[in-house]
């Protein structure tokens, strides 16, 4: 019994990030360097690329407040979404591409995010204020 309770301590506080910013729970950014490349036209055309870095709020990105609040607020922005039923069916696809490479919250990432078909459109949505538009 105190095998179990002392691993669900040990669990309870690897939970809590020990304090060290790293998604300590909602709004929470903790570091956060990221490079941002978009292809608006696929990745066989031009490309943009920022840097984003959160706390401090910092690199090259247009509008790096927006973006870092943004990704102070969701738990998990790299996470995968399950696609909806049938969601090849879903007009409105676009060649756009982004590629987001760095660290987050104490973990590398290497993330491709596209607009190819409707299965894919809520999670580039849900990073919206990180792929700026209008460049």
């Amino acid at each position: 019994m105190r095998r179990l309770a002392a691993a669900l301590a040990v669990l309870a506080l690897a939970g809590c990030g020990g304090g060290s910013g790293d998604g300590g729970g909602e709004g929470a950014v903790g570091d956060v360097e990221l490079r941002v490349t978009v292809y608006p036209n696929g990745v066989a055309g031009d490309s943009t690329t920022w840097t984003l870095e959160c706390n401090p709020v910092g690199g090259d990105h247009p509008d790096r407040e927006a973006a870092c609040a943004h990704l102070a607020a969701l738990e998990d922005p790299f996470a995968k979404i399950k696609p909806v039923p049938r969601c090849d069916e879903i007009p409105g696809a676009s060649p756009e591409v982004a590629l987001i490479e760095g660290s987050f919250r104490g973990r590398e990432v290497e993330e491709t995010f596209d607009r190819s078909s409707g299965c894919v459109f809520e999670r580039w949505d849900r990073l919206g204020p990180v792929f700026p538009t209008g460049f």
